[in-house]
């Protein structure tokens, strides 16, 4: 199967002398993670949750309000494309590789498209693989309590984008950078001296999502593509008897196609 069969035709574009609140408004109404950023027309970059989250978390932008910054203040310029013919394994390959979620498509050097994480994982929906072939078993994860800036940084510092929030070894929250930008968004809505300091104190249990998908450690991987697909999500807790026993993501699953 190639790039062109599962790729998304209809993509999301934002020229990137518009505000970054735009974005977000973007990401928000078409329920997505990154927009393609264009310069009169042409492509020039991508700007994903995790670029916002790392820019209104900055100490740079800390009194500066998203409705001021522009979307090239957070995105990257570096691209790394697929072409609409190549293999669906070589862009899962290099996705991997690089870490990313998204290839914009490119044909006869104009964008055509866009193919992620999530058409790929498409391809997976028949897999009676035990989603225990590809379970990471050591999870980062973190308390409610937990400040959300520790949160931020320790999925900056190990490019994860949700982190399973625990009490007694039992699930009870998700954090993603979903939810950090939002929380971030709204903090920053209004801008005063006391911003920085609410941002440091508010903590994970105030902005996680609760309403918690979760695996059992003898499901499919047909079965984590599903409820992947069917609630936009990115990563599943998998559990064993009630406890938290690992987790599984769309990066996982992308491995089984290389």
């Amino acid at each position: 199967m190639l790039v062109k069969d599962v790729m998304t035709r209809n993509v999301i574009t934002i020229d990137k002398n518009r505000k970054l609140s735009d974005a977000m408004k973007l990401m928000e109404k078409n329920r997505i993670s990154r927009v393609v950023v264009t310069d009169s027309g042409n492509l020039c970059g991508i700007v994903t949750e995790k670029d916002i989250v790392k820019t209104l978390g900055s100490s740079k932008s800390r009194k500066i309000l998203p409705s001021t910054l522009h979307v090239s203040a957070a995105m990257r310029s570096t691209l790394i494309v697929a072409k609409k013919n190549a293999e669906i394994r070589e862009a899962a390959l290099l996705m991997t590789q690089n870490k990313i979620n998204s290839l914009p498509v490119i044909d006869r050097g104009q964008l055509t498209g866009i193919v992620t994480t999530t058409d790929i994982l498409k391809v997976l929906k028949g897999c009676e693989e035990k989603v225990s072939s590809v379970l990471n078993r050591h999870v980062i994860t973190v308390f409610p309590t937990d400040r959300i800036v520790h949160a931020r940084r320790l999925m900056l510092d190990n490019e994860i984008s949700g982190l399973a929030v625990v009490e007694e070894g039992e699930v009870v929250g998700m954090l993603t950078e979903r939810d950090l930008m939002r929380a971030l968004g709204r903090f920053k809505k209004l801008a005063d001296r006391y911003q920085h300091r609410r941002i440091r104190n508010m903590l994970v249990g105030d902005v996680m999502t609760q309403d918690v998908k979760t695996l059992e450690v003898d499901a499919t991987v047909a079965d984590a593509t599903r409820v992947m697909l069917e609630n936009s999500i990115s990563g599943i807790p998998v559990t064993e008897k009630g406890k938290l026993a690992g987790m599984v993501t769309r990066g996982d699953l992308l491995k089984l196609l290389i």
